[in-house]
Order: C-alpha cells, then structure tokens, then sequence
C-alpha cells in the first residue's frame, strides 16, 4: 500500500480526538480552503506497441494540489448550491506505451504536468458534497523513447470532472474525484487523461 494513502485515516483520527467544545468555540470557517488528493490510477487512453512485453497504459503515481475561493451558498432542494473558484495544478506518474510519431508508433515512458483555473459548483447535503467542475488548464507532456531520443509538447484544453466529499468537521473533508486533463506528449501523440484521486481538503 502506498503511503500516501494513510492520509484520510490520520485525517479520521485527528476529527475523532478533536475536542467538541473547542471546535463551538471556534470562528466559523472563511471562504479559502486548499487541498491535495493522490491520484492511485490515471487511464491514458494509449496503445501499446505490437509485442511490447512492459506496456501499462495506466499510471498509479499521480497528484493534484489546489486552492479555491467559495461565494455565497444557495438554498436549493433541500440542500445548498456552493460556486467556487479554483487554480489547481496536476502531476502525472509515468506511463509505458506506445507513442505516435512521425515515423510510427514507437514505445517510450510519458509523464506530464499542468496548471488550470475551473469553476466548481457543489450541492452540499449534510456531511455530504457532490460537485461538477469545469475550466482550462495548460499542461507539458514528455516522452522518453526506449530506443533514445525525448519530445516535450504543451498544450492548452478543457478540463472537467466530478467529485464528492465528506466533512469530517467545519475546516477538514475527504474527497474522492474523477478529472480528466487534455496532454500532448509529442506533435503527434496527444489524449485525454482520466485521473481517479483520493485526498482532502481544508477550509481556512
């Protein structure tokens, strides 16, 4: 198991150890909040080279860090409507593929980082959050060639996904959320990466 993910447990622990008069003593949280998750799987969407023994079109070694800015909730259905603002910025581990190029497709090892401005909109029930994000980010692809060589492509795109939450109290949640970044590993390889995460967050 990889470390990282002993994070929503201590994050458990601390909420339950917590003293309740403390925290009714406590200012009420203020619109700024930042959080990380840690992506366990991104799907790539690339193929593999015929006969390429080491292909994984999926990594497991990705992330994704980000704060945020929340405007007025809304009462609606029972619920409240909560619009946010977001910079967030993505890593993604590295994947072995096949890679389209100019001469074919050649098998190499890819990675990416990127940076982009969404708007969130969630509807908050109880403990519970669901939320739809969507913006633009920029991001910068790589590929090193097994046989030699390297290219680095940007590129600028939508970015969406969907996500929940649960508050452990007024400052600390757990978030589990689905991204999908636009990358471009060379002048001829570009996809969409699908990021599955696990992390929190906290409200200021």
């Amino acid at each position: 198991m990889f470390p990282k993910l002993h994070l929503p447990a201590a994050l458990l622990a601390l909420a339950a150890i917590a003293p309740l008069h403390a925290a009714a003593a406590e200012p009420a949280p203020g619109p700024v909040y930042a959080g990380a998750s840690y992506g366990f799987r991104a799907n790539t969407g690339l193929d593999c080279v015929s006969g390429q023994s080491d292909c994984d079109k999926s990594s497991k070694r990705n992330g994704k860090a980000y704060v945020g800015y929340s405007f007025n909730a809304l009462p609606f259905q029972g619920g409240v409507a909560l619009p946010s603002v977001e910079l967030v910025g993505y890593t993604g581990g590295e994947v072995t593929s096949g890679f389209d190029t100019g001469a074919g497709k050649v098998a190499g090892r890819g990675k990416f980082l990127g940076a982009g401005l969404q708007g969130v909109l969630g509807y908050q029930f109880d403990a519970f959050t669901l939320s739809g994000r969507l913006g633009v980010a920029y991001t910068q692809g790589k590929v090193d060639y097994l046989g030699g060589g390297s290219d680095k492509q940007n590129k600028a795109g939508l970015i969406y996904g969907i996500g929940t939450a649960y508050a452990l109290n007024p400052n600390w949640s757990l978030h589990l959320d689905w991204d999908r970044v636009p990358v471009k590993y060379n002048g001829s390889q570009q996809t969409k990466v699908d990021m599955f995460s696990l992390g929190a967050s906290y409200r200021f």
